[in-house]
């Protein structure tokens, strides 16, 4: 009891004494107003004092692009100190160490604005000054940057960071990046200062592994340094690994390469391993195309066509007793990533090593797919279209004709017109329109000659008139059009006209946007890239195309198909919000106004929605 009464006596005595010290240090009789945070004086690091006046200060320092307060994050390897969002340590809070300009990320939802530039969903850091951490993709927003204008001598050399780079060079790498990353960039530099970026994110911060595998995905087809292109596909290969894709993402991946890595493969395959399920037609059709090893020499590179495959399976099938079985090997491939960004150092607890099933150590087990190939090669010849006249002597000069549209030394879109081709095949152009054998037999002789003609002359129901613009595309002998590059050039098209497109920054993201829906290869890109000259502006409206498609297409088949050119706009702004394209689909392909889209579409994925339109659009075209 004593023990008690002097214990009740000790914790009366402190509680008393705190008491004290808390009356010394209030003021007294002071109503504390709430704060409006319009009345601070936001102040940067040169103005603090130490007078003892309270400074305050943002959770990052006052940001030249305002919008990007509440969405910025920061690096992992940040120092702590006042203004940093990890906090401050115990040990400092009596001297707080000395303010940093923080490394901010900018992803796929901020913009960064600059000068009379926005620059939106970056994928890049950022700072407000030079940053703390040492970064060389960092956009130092205080740097002075001079955007290049019509007409001005873009500078051919480079720069290694964005901090060394000329204002000019700053104002062409961010023109670049605010256009979405879409165009070719005009130095090796840029996509390498951007690539820094992303590998510091990913290995360092450990953050948004999905978002930047696929920014660098969309990045690769417009490389053209192979050293460049090598670096990044060695990146996506050790992203892919370490986040191990969803079969039919990583199956699409593949599809869009000739030549894939093994690390690719090894993933694709071991989804299957150990199963007891035969490996799927598509997935073997993937594997033994772009694997380096299972080729043999003199074998033609193919590149993945839904026309190819389907000749393919059965070849497989049968060959293969309904499909190969995997079985996981015993030893394992590793994989050991170098980041080429010289900032980011690793050391030995976090170096970047991951381990896969090695199923290419040994390739016996492919030898039934390999002879799948060999009979595959020998039936898969691709047609050679057939002169459409009898003897070469009595074929049209198409060499005097292109020599007429494109001098020598000149780089110009060949556009023409019906009218002039069929003048050149002897055909009678006084009539309006073109009969169906003339069409077919233009293109087929367009094709011997080497020449692709567009827009695409098999559409059914299509009126063509002989004073209609073409333009002619190199092609190279043998190439197939195949049906989803043709859907994927309509849809290109009839979007363009939907909206009135008339500027190359609205159709360059539009043609980015088709790869989103349709598998396309890297030729197919460069010739929806051809077509621009043709679609800005188009020369039909889209009263035009609703004629034919109405007379085609069902109600639930033009709705399919007027979602898709909505998603396709979706992520523009002066389209995507704009009530007036749903309007003018809905008015020419005579579909109701919903107020509401249903439910289960708003569920599809642009995959989804893209393959969907691809079975509904096969029927107009026909077999040119």
């Amino acid at each position: 009891m004593l023990y008690l009464v002097i214990g009740l006596f000790v914790v009366m005595a402190v509680g008393a004494f705190f008491r004290q010290q808390s009356k010394q240090t209030e003021p007294e009789n002071q109503d504390v107003p709430p704060i409006n945070p319009e009345s601070l004086d936001f102040k940067d690091d040169e103005a603090a004092t130490d007078n003892g006046e309270n400074t305050f200060v943002l959770s990052a320092k006052p940001l030249t692009s305002p919008d990007l307060a509440s969405g910025a994050t920061y690096s992992a390897h940040a120092p702590a100190g006042e203004e940093s969002p990890y906090g401050i340590p115990p040990e400092q809070k009596k001297k707080a160490a000395p303010q940093a300009n923080l490394l901010r990320w900018c992803g796929r939802s901020g913009n960064i604005q600059l000068d009379n530039i926005t620059v939106p969903s970056p994928v890049a850091y950022w700072a407000n000054g030079e940053p703390s951490t040492p970064e060389p993709s960092c956009i130092d927003v205080t740097l002075p940057v001079e955007f290049p204008k019509p007409g001005d001598e873009l500078p051919a050399d480079g720069a290694e960071t964005y901090a060394t780079m000329t204002p000019l060079q700053r104002g062409i790498y961010l023109t670049w990046l605010a256009g979405a990353r879409i165009q070719p960039p005009l130095h090796i530099c840029y996509p390498t200062i951007w690539l820094y970026g992303i590998e510091r994110r990913t290995i360092v911060d450990k953050l948004d592994l999905g978002l930047c595998i696929n920014e660098a995905f969309r990045l690769l087809p417009l490389l053209r340094w192979d050293v460049l292109s090598e670096n990044l596909i060695n990146f996506i290969t050790w992203l892919a690994i370490k986040v191990w894709l969803p079969d039919e993402d990583l199956l699409g991946l593949c599809k869009r390469l000739n030549q894939v890595p093994e690390g690719l493969l090894d993933i694709l395959l071991n989804s299957y391993a150990n199963s007891l399920l035969p490996l799927p037609s598509a997935v073997a059709f993937t594997v033994i195309r772009t694997c380096e090893k299972l080729h043999r020499e003199g074998e033609p590179i193919i590149s993945h066509s839904d026309a190819a495959l389907q000749t393919f399976t059965p070849i497989y099938k049968d060959l293969c007793k309904g499909g190969l079985v995997f079985t996981k090997p015993e030893k394992n491939l590793k994989i050991e990533y170098k980041p080429s960004n010289p900032s980011i150092t690793l050391g030995k607890k976090d170096n970047e090593v991951v381990e896969i099933p090695d199923f290419f150590e040994k390739l016996d087990k492919f030898k039934p797919l390999l002879d799948s190939w060999e009979v595959f090669l020998t039936a898969h010849k691709p047609e050679q279209p057939e002169p459409t006249l009898a003897s070469i002597e009595e074929r049209p000069d198409f060499e005097e004709l292109i020599s007429k549209l494109r001098p020598e030394g000149s780089d110009l879109p060949l556009i023409t017109t019906l009218e002039k081709i069929g003048e050149l095949m002897k055909f009678d152009t006084k009539s309006a329109k073109l009969s169906g054998k003339e069409r077919k037999s233009i293109v087929d002789t367009a094709q011997v000659e080497g020449w692709q003609i567009l827009p695409d002359l098999g559409i059914s129901g299509r009126e063509y008139t002989w004073d209609d613009k073409i333009l002619l595309v190199e092609l190279a002998p043998g190439t197939v059009l195949t049906q989803t590059y043709r859907v994927a050039s309509f849809v290109l098209e009839f979007t363009c006209a939907s909206i009135a497109a008339d500027e190359e920054r609205v159709f360059e993201p539009l043609r980015q946007r088709m790869n989103d829906f349709f598998v396309l290869t890297e030729e197919e890109n460069v010739r929806l890239e051809a077509q621009r000259v043709l679609d800005l502006p188009t020369q039909y409206g889209p009263d035009y195309y609703g004629e034919f498609l109405c007379a085609w297409l069902s109600e639930d088949e033009r709705k399919s198909l007027k979602y898709l050119i909505l998603d396709a706009v979706s992520f523009m702004p002066e389209f995507g919000n704009n009530p007036e394209v749903n309007s003018i689909l809905c008015e020419y392909l005579k579909l109701d106004e919903e107020e509401e889209r249903p439910a289960e579409e708003n569920m599809k994925t642009t995959g989804d929605r893209g393959t969907e339109v691809l079975k509904i659009m096969n029927m107009l075209f026909k077999n040119n």
